[in-house]
């Protein structure tokens, strides 16, 4: 189990050391719903749509314990918010993964944060 937790981990932080990289730069798998496209987003029915916001809060609570320097990237947004702004993104993106569309969003939020 030990071994387990320590692969996770190592495939996390690789993962997570890549996210300055441009979008079509990727150089990792990415697990799960990473690989659903924009245009299955936008086609989503109610509990799928559950399951990739799982996914994708997921992926941002990673990045906030492994890579930023603050509590949350994604302080003072809700689960609402983030629905909003992947369908805003994904209408103009639909042949983008969600693990770009995550990558895009905490980039935006990052630069907020820092400013």
């Amino acid at each position: 189990m030990r071994t387990l937790k320590t692969s996770l981990l190592c495939c996390i932080v690789v993962a997570f050391s890549v996210c300055g990289l441009p979008a079509g730069a990727q150089t990792y798998v990415s697990l799960a719903y990473g690989g659903t496209s924009c245009s299955m987003w936008n086609s989503r029915k109610p509990i799928e749509g559950k399951v990739y916001e799982a996914w994708m809060l997921g992926y941002i609570s990673s990045y906030n314990a492994y890579v930023f320097n603050g509590p949350n990237v994604f302080d003072g947004s809700g689960t609402e918010d983030l629905r909003t702004w992947v369908d805003d993104y994904c209408k103009e993106h639909l042949d983008d993964s969600l693990d770009a569309v995550v990558r895009a969003l905490i980039e935006e939020c990052a630069r907020k944060a820092s400013n």
